[in-house]
This record gives structure tokens, C-alpha cells and sequence, in this order.
């Protein structure tokens, strides 16, 4: 089986494509990278991650007013 690289658009073998599963606006979102993109998207993905975290955390403090 063949897969289209969501990133570059490059067509990619099966064992070479890495498929993530998100859920988006629209739902469940199944995403096919190649190796190629993989680190790039890893880290877009690692910022979005530390940005939720860091913005709970704020809702969490107190306020002083």
C-alpha cells in the first residue's frame, strides 16, 4: 500500500509512512508523514504540547484581584 505525505505530498511506501491519529475540528484526523517530515512534525507537536500545558497551568493560579 501507498501513502501520500500530509507535510510534502511525497508518495511514500507502507513500512516507510508513519500514521498519527488526531482528533481535529472535524473529528477524528489520520495523518501520514514520511521519515522525512517526521522530525519537523515531532517538533510542531512538542511545542503545541508545552503551550496547552503551560496555558492550564496558568488557569490554574490564583488571581489577585
Amino acid at each position: 500500500m501507498k501513502y501520500i505525505c500530509n507535510r510534502c505530498g511525497n508518495v511514500t511506501q507502507e513500512q516507510d509512512a508513519i500514521i498519527h491519529y488526531t482528533k481535529g475540528l472535524n473529528g477524528l484526523e489520520i495523518l501520514a508523514i514520511c521519515q522525512l517530515c517526521l522530525d519537523g512534525y515531532l517538533e510542531k507537536t512538542k511545542v503545541d504540547t508545552d503551550r496547552n500545558d503551560e496555558d492550564s497551568e496558568r488557569m490554574k493560579m490564583k488571581r489577585k484581584w
